[in-house]
């Protein structure tokens, strides 16, 4: 059997986030051992790391500021599923249809994240592929 893969994004800043990729490889088994470092284009401090993990239900160990993610891969999108749902709905008059489709390109190189009232939208750009 294939082992399922889960998409995470950590959230870090510049001065820690080499520290931070060896404990994600303590952690999590890496699917294909590289870690995908973006920077927020406004703030250059901040830095999102995304990474393929085994995904196991089982485990209970969760890093913090991890969350699972979603890539849509035309428009190099982050989003999470709530969000997504949560954007669905802004976008629609404030009615949330599944068969509603996204302008994707209007999120290109970004990550969507749940913020209140609605969703954070914030533009990345790629700093580094670690081999880790």
């Amino acid at each position: 059997m294939i082992p399922q893969k889960q998409l995470l994004c950590t959230f870090t800043n510049s001065e820690k986030y080499l520290d931070v990729v060896k404990d994600i490889k303590s952690v999590y088994t890496l699917t294909d051992n590289k870690v995908f470092l973006f920077v927020n284009e406004k703030n250059l401090r901040e830095i999102y790391m995304t990474f393929n993990v085994v995904k196991d239900p089982d485990c209970k160990i969760k890093y913090p500021n991890t969350i699972s993610v979603h890539r849509k891969k035309q428009t190099n999108t982050l989003y999470t599923l709530n969000a997504m749902n949560r954007l669905i709905a802004d976008e629609n008059n404030g009615v949330f249809d599944k068969t509603f489709q996204l302008n994707w390109d209007l999120y290109k190189n970004s990550i969507i994240l749940v913020a209140d009232p609605g969703v954070k939208i914030v533009g990345l750009k790629l700093f580094s592929i670690l081999s880790v």
